[in-house]
């Protein structure tokens, strides 16, 4: 027989209610495209699998969001940058230096990669800003206005 609270319901309702809302954020945090509004923000099809993954650093200001990323001997001019909605998506290829694999020890990573930072906030992807300095990528993405408060006037007829 169910054990009913105060309000008359089942105590083990609202256990559920959160292990469902629980599933849902560990879902959305390990596929954060799961959380994008359409189809066309999907993960890219049209590349290979990532091999490896950058190093982020994500610090949010008043204004903006500074995104640095960890790419070393990446051509900065072969990397993508996009933005939809609030997630920032950085892709590209690390060419591999040519050496053979045969050597002691080979931690180094090469090939492409893909990864994507969600954001709290939008951004105004027009004023955003990059830039590679010794193997680093430092990304700057102001965040967009928020809508200001208009008054209409009302014209008598």
């Amino acid at each position: 027989m169910p054990r009913h609270g105060q309000w008359g319901r089942e105590f083990a309702s609202p256990l559920q209610a959160l292990q469902s809302e629980l599933n849902r954020l560990f879902d959305d945090y390990w596929t954060p495209t799961r959380a994008a509004a359409s189809a066309a923000d999907a993960p890219p099809v049209d590349i290979e699998p990532a091999t490896w993954s950058p190093a982020v650093d994500v610090v949010e200001t008043a204004d903006a969001y500074v995104v640095t990323a960890d790419v070393p001997g990446v051509e900065p001019s072969t990397i993508d940058l996009s933005v939809t909605g609030n997630v920032l998506t950085l892709r590209g290829v690390k060419p591999d230096d040519g050496q053979e694999p045969a050597g002691l020890l080979r931690e180094r990573r090469f090939g492409p990669f893909y990864r994507q930072v969600v954001l709290s906030g939008e951004v105004n992807f027009d004023a955003a800003q990059a830039e590679a300095r010794a193997g680093v990528l430092k990304i700057r993405l102001p965040k967009r206005e928020p809508a200001k408060p208009r008054t209409i006037p009302v014209q008598a007829s």
